[in-house]
């Protein structure tokens, strides 16, 4: 048997371990196009969980919630299968509603939950502007517009009254 000097005993190992790389990088590489080009990680991916509501588990942290870990699964698993975005959602609205998503539809009865704060808050507004005018209207009416002659009062009450007022007045200023 030949034996080899230690330059040819290096080559064969670099040899061997660079065969060894290759055939691993190649056996990865089959083995991410098997499991797909879509990750956590990926934009469409994201996209698609920050439109979800998830049944009221997307603020949930992902290590403590199993809902939300069925959810990034099976978005995982369409994206996957080649469906695209509005596929993915339209999915979850036909089988949840609009209650799948956590901001609500921009057309038909979506609209609705756009436009009710507004009008709610405008009609607060206006009942609260109409009730501190009410308010402010009869207490004008009590204070100012009052005359002896409206409170039946006689000429002597009338002077009494006038002097206390009189008397009072220097008194504090």
């Amino acid at each position: 048997m030949k034996e080899l000097s230690r330059r040819q005993m290096i080559k064969c190992s670099l040899a061997a371990i660079a065969s060894i790389i290759l055939i691993d990088l190649s056996m990865n590489d089959n083995s991410v196009k098997a499991n797909g080009k879509y990750d956590y990680n990926s934009k469409e991916f994201k996209s698609i969980i920050n439109q979800l509501d998830m049944q009221g588990h997307a603020d949930h942290d992902y290590s403590t919630c199993s809902i939300k870990k069925v959810y990034y699964e099976e978005v995982i698993e369409a994206l996957n299968q080649g469906k695209s975005e509005k596929e993915i959602l339209q999915s979850y609205v036909d089988e949840y509603g609009q209650a799948a998503l956590r901001t609500p539809a921009t057309e038909g009865s979506g609209l609705i939950a756009w436009i009710a704060p507004a009008f709610g808050f405008l009609l607060g507004a206006i009942i609260v502007g109409y009730g501190i005018k009410r308010l402010t209207k009869k207490k004008d009416c009590t204070d100012d517009h009052l005359d002896a002659e409206e409170m039946n009062v006689s000429e002597t009450e009338k002077e009494i009254i006038e002097q206390t007022f009189e008397e009072e007045r220097k008194k504090y200023f």
